[in-house]
């Protein structure tokens, strides 16, 4: 329903980045890494956002591409509002993404480096994070 919705969006405004990005998520979510890819790349050179390197960097997660998916995630932090609240979201992620791409070590790694280091974070966030990543089922 989503994708046919966003689908119709993107047919109705073939400009409409946003609509690419959340596509992608979408995708991501099925896992088809291909169309979530495509959608996310046409996102980013129709108007460069976060959303849209977010998107990219999932896609790029989904097909084990990590170097890439690092930089766009990356890329993503120059198109950060609202200061380190946001920052820190954008963290945990790519911890996330990290981790449901086997990635477990680094994800682990990245989120407790957070909670650690970054004294105004939003430790019950990154504690969280933490406690459910173990849990969360991987890809074979």
């Amino acid at each position: 329903m989503a994708e046919d919705l966003l689908t119709q969006e993107i047919d109705s405004d073939a400009d409409n980045y946003n609509s690419y990005a959340n596509r992608s998520f979408v995708m991501a979510r099925k896992p088809d890494w291909g169309s979530a890819l495509h959608d996310a790349l046409k996102s980013v050179n129709i108007q460069p956002s976060l959303t849209g390197y977010l998107s990219k960097g999932i896609a790029l997660c989904g097909q084990m591409n990590f170097q890439d998916a690092t930089k766009a995630f990356d890329l993503a932090f120059m198109f950060a509002e609202g200061g380190s609240k946001t920052v820190h979201l954008l963290l945990l992620i790519k911890a996330i993404a990290l981790f449901n791409a086997n990635q477990h070590d680094e994800a682990m790694l990245r989120v407790q480096e957070l909670a650690t280091a970054c004294p105004n974070a939003d430790i019950v966030a990154c504690r969280a994070v933490e406690v459910s990543l173990p849990a969360c089922p991987t890809r074979n």
